[in-house]
């Protein structure tokens, strides 16, 4: 009964924050800053979506055994600064799809897919600190 009790008190303790409009929009505007900063090697625009705690992780099957790779904030602004992705169609305008799909909390789970990129999607978790819609947590998949 007590693990009940320290439960129900910890959540009695946090406030509750209501979803808006103006937070899809914000998450949205998060989930773009990072994919479309990471193709056209903008580390700053990236760097302004993300958590500095950020965690970006793939599973790797490659060796016939899954493995998980995983980065840090530091080394995905070290990717983007390496440039621009080669755009294989550049008479194709770039096209970012986000889904949100889910808002409570304080906290979101969206996923990302562009036209340019693919070979691969994310899926972001994303926080409201301090007023501003963070991505915290990546975790990606080749398609």
């Amino acid at each position: 009964m007590k693990p009940l009790f320290v439960i129900a008190a910890l959540a009695l303790s946090f406030p509750i924050q209501a979803q808006s409009p103006e937070d899809s929009v914000a998450i949205k505007k998060a989930a773009l800053d990072y994919v479309e900063g990471f193709f056209t090697a903008d580390s700053s625009r990236l760097t302004q979506a993300m958590s500095p705690e950020l965690t970006k992780r793939i599973i790797d099957h490659r060796s016939g055994k899954s493995k998980l790779l995983t980065i840090g904030l530091k080394e995905l602004i070290g990717y983007t600064r390496m440039g621009k992705i080669p755009d294989k169609n550049p008479d194709e305008p770039f096209k970012a799809k986000v889904e949100i799909y889910d808002i409570a909390g304080g906290i979101a789970l969206a996923k990302v897919s562009t036209n340019k990129m693919p070979e691969f999607f994310d899926y972001i978790q994303a926080g409201k600190m301090n007023g501003e819609w963070k991505i915290i947590n990546v975790l990606w998949a080749f398609n």
